[in-house]
């Protein structure tokens, strides 16, 4: 009955699948919940950050690679966003599974306008914002972080529980007839609107830019970062940064944020 969902829940990342056909028509409840479904690990960021150099943290970053230099923009110093340690996470979206560690630095003053795509091989002097991804945790060192001037609180990542995540509107019409299902007429239709690991954006404007801007790569959403401001981080009113990373090349990465 679920074979129209095969892209959705089956395949590795590089496996060659058939182009994917939106069903025409109405769903049944059960289908519906089905297609719109995905799982994602929510993360919560109250607590001060402790010492453990390897913790998911917001507001800082603690591992490097030695030879790495701290990033800059337009020579200042970049402000650590955040730190995931993939290995501790409850779920691995299938796009992240070859990582460990990722990390995330943004220029403040663009914290609104990232660097559309982020080349983590061949790193851009001039990009608003810096990802570094690797691939295991060993060997990495503790960073001498320089002066940035950060305002930001560090607070050290919990993990919540794997929870369902379902597509909004904005989302929805990559796997549903939108025009002959209404998504939001079900309780346990909502995106969570949460600093998380996989699941659907919770977009808050419309699908993010990879979706209707053409590129030569096939993009898969892995994670979206919400303002905490427990950490002092309010920097997209309500919104929030969404995150995909190229099923093609995977040393590319796309950022869109949106604001209100």
């Amino acid at each position: 009955m679920f074979g129209w969902l095969k892209k959705l829940t089956g395949g590795g990342r590089n496996e060659a699948l058939p182009p994917f056909a939106v069903p025409e028509g109405p769903l049944g409840e059960a289908e519906l919940q089905l297609a719109l479904e995905r799982p994602c690990a929510p993360l919560v960021f109250t607590k001060p950050a402790n010492i453990d150099p390897f913790a998911t943290m917001f507001g800082a970053v603690r591992l490097a690679h030695k030879a790495e230099d701290w990033p800059t923009c337009h020579g200042a110093p970049m402000w650590p966003l955040c730190q995931i340690n993939l290995s501790q996470a409850p779920l691995v979206p299938d796009a992240l599974r070859d990582l460990s560690l990722i990390t995330l630095f943004i220029a403040p003053d663009n914290a609104q306008a990232p660097t559309q795509i982020i080349n983590t091989d061949v790193p851009d002097p001039a990009a608003t914002w810096a990802l570094r991804s690797y691939d295991k945790l060993e060997g990495l060192t503790i960073p001498k972080a320089p002066a940035h001037g950060s305002t930001l609180s560090p607070r050290l990542g919990e993990w919540g529980a794997v929870t369902p995540d379902y597509a909004n509107h904005d989302m929805a019409g990559a796997v549903v007839d939108t025009m002959a299902n209404d998504v939001y007429a079900y309780d346990w239709s909502h995106s969570l609107a949460q600093t998380k690991l996989g699941g659907w954006p919770a977009t808050v404007q419309s699908e993010p830019w990879w979706d209707y801007k053409q590129t030569d790569d096939t993009w898969d959403f892995v994670m979206q970062i919400e303002n905490e401001p427990k950490a002092g981080w309010h920097g997209w009113g309500d919104g929030a940064a969404y995150i995909a990373r190229s099923s093609l090349r995977p040393h590319l990465w796309a950022i869109d944020v949106q604001f209100t």
